[in-house]
């Protein structure tokens, strides 16, 4: 497996360039999170990968009231302009997700968390598979715990 140049551009079609037939396009991916968590990992994902289409960040503001979330939210939301979404969240039970749980009720949208890069890079390369075979590939990514003093493989 080769490394991304920065100067990669991830692009999803939304025509076959081959004959002109509609494709579906992947699902779209929403990080939220405190602000500024989803935008600042969204800007070192694309220093790292380029331009990522159908793709954006929430940043919550816990102290704004509801109705202001939801209106960045949908802002969001329409910004990434696909039929299904990915929305991976930072904590589970905090203010982003208990504001996006409301919020995409009746969406066809999947919430995933905890946000992390490797969680985040595995839904941008698969995210043309359905919701249980995302969800399955979302349950790969575990956390590394290393016990303070020697690490080693046992530790894992």
């Amino acid at each position: 497996m080769g490394v991304r140049r920065a100067s990669a551009h991830i692009k999803c079609r939304s025509r076959s360039e081959q004959d002109g037939r509609m494709e579906k396009l992947p699902k779209g991916i929403i990080l939220a999170a405190h602000k500024p968590i989803a935008s600042a990992m969204l800007k070192a994902a694309t220093q790292i990968m380029g331009p990522i289409d159908h793709c954006a960040a929430a940043d919550i503001d816990s102290d704004a009231k509801e109705s202001d979330q939801f209106e960045a939210l949908k802002k969001v939301w329409d910004s990434v302009q696909t039929e299904e979404m990915i929305i991976l969240l930072d904590i589970e039970g905090a203010t982003p997700c208990n504001v996006l749980k409301k919020y995409t009720s009746g969406k066809r949208c999947m919430l995933v968390s905890p946000l992390s890069f490797p969680l985040f890079f595995k839904m941008l390369t698969y995210r043309s598979l359905s919701f249980e075979e995302l969800r399955a590939k979302a349950q790969e990514i575990r956390p590394v715990i290393c016990i303070p003093g020697e690490c080693t493989s046992e530790n894992h």
